[in-house]
């Protein structure tokens, strides 16, 4: 009798220790409890409304013709990119530097698939967004650098140079931050320069949420530095920024010896990318702006709505995020751990939340306010009453 396979057999350890995303799973868990009749507010990370109507059109137009675009992106739009970068500083060529990909995340792995080799080091910032799955799927290995909700999350220079070995490669940059809504200062981004050159490392900069910094916050991006420039790879989504979160594209800026091998990466793994995708984008940043300023100042509302409302969760605690589309809350002082206080939100409240843990901290929950005023205000009032709760376990 022939032996039956093992599947799991069959799947890379990479893979199998890797946990899903949690924002995906957190969506199947709402789907499931929908399904079931049980209410679940809407609170999302990307601008609620669409894109306007010349950016539609655009896309329409686009998928009546049937056209490829080039492996590293349509040259209308690399051009589009390189002049919104040129007005923030950062010099890019069109032809050579700008490699257009399905969003972020696939940009990120394109660079870690690019540059890592099999226990390459990548050090970064603690809280962070997920870059681990993307890291440990190339054979890397992340290490932190410990920041804290104390000090507002501020950068430690100190602690990042401290958290460098011989097998470190990259320094990965998020600014602003996810989850803490961090916005690095030019002496937090000088004094990086500085660790990188001293190092001489790759700095790899996620600049995703580079639209919507609050209160007036100075965001600098770390390639409009002289001492970073050449060493310095930016990654971009449009999601946020030109409110194209379904359409899954975004980009990639980086020095032409870098751009030419992550260019052949895409290749390998997608060919190309949407060209319906890549002319909505190009409308977008060709187009009038107003529409697109109007996203942080609709977000920032969405804070202050949500701060307001929390006002009476004495137990939580949270840094003001300076940017993005979230509030990083301290659970701890309810007695549960984040894990525990995301299910209590979600299962009884039905307040939709990503546990901390994800992120680098057992004690903290991820909170979204991108939502009308009402699910803003109504979300407030669930989470406040949660944390007057008492944990069972205890």
């Amino acid at each position: 009798m022939i032996k039956e396979l093992q599947l799991t057999d069959s799947v890379s350890r990479k893979a199998q220790d890797l946990p899903r995303v949690t924002s995906s799973q957190l969506a199947d868990q709402i789907e499931k409890l929908r399904s079931t009749g049980q209410e679940v507010l809407t609170l999302g990370g990307a601008p609620y409304w669409p894109p306007p109507e010349h950016v539609l059109q655009a896309a329409r137009e686009a998928g009546s013709r049937n056209e490829n675009a080039p492996s590293k992106g349509f040259y209308e739009l690399r051009q589009a990119i390189a002049s919104k970068l040129e007005s923030e500083g950062v010099a890019a060529s069109a032809e050579s530097q700008i490699v257009v990909t399905n969003g972020a995340m696939h940009g990120l792995s394109l660079v870690y698939t690019t540059l890592l080799d099999p226990g390459s080091e990548v050090v970064l910032f603690n809280p962070s967004f997920f870059f681990f799955g993307v890291i440990k799927l190339a054979g890397g290995v992340p290490v932190y650098a410990e920041t804290r909700q104390e000090e507002n999350w501020r950068w430690n220079a100190s602690l990042l140079e401290a958290a460098i070995t011989p097998r470190t490669k990259i320094i990965m940059l998020n600014s602003p931050t996810n989850p803490t809504g961090y916005v690095a200062t030019e002496e937090d981004l000088l004094a990086v320069a500085e660790i990188a050159r001293k190092h001489d490392l790759i700095v790899v900069s996620d600049e995703c949420y580079d639209n919507m910094v609050y209160d007036n916050a100075r965001f600098i991006r770390v390639a409009a530095l002289r001492d970073l420039r050449d060493r310095t790879i930016t990654v971009c989504s449009f999601t946020k920024t030109l409110a194209l979160q379904p359409w899954r594209v975004g980009f990639i800026a980086a020095p032409p010896y870098l751009a030419e091998q992550l260019q052949k990466t895409l290749e390998w793994t997608v060919l190309r990318c949407s060209h319906v995708a890549q002319r909505a984008a190009q409308a977008a940043l060709e187009g009038p702006q107003e529409w697109v300023t109007e996203i942080a100042a609709r977000f920032q509302r969405g804070r202050d709505l949500m701060i307001a409302g929390l006002k009476g969760a004495h137990r939580l605690s949270f840094a003001v995020p300076q940017a993005a589309p979230f509030l990083f809350l301290n659970v701890s002082e309810t007695g549960c751990s984040g894990a525990e206080f995301s299910q209590l939100l979600l299962y009884k409240y039905g307040v939709p939340t990503d546990p901390g843990a994800f992120f680098g901290s057992e004690s903290h929950v991820r909170l979204l306010f991108g939502a009308p005023d009402d699910v803003i205000a109504c979300a407030a009032q669930k989470i406040t009453a949660a944390s007057l709760e008492r944990p069972s376990r205890r």
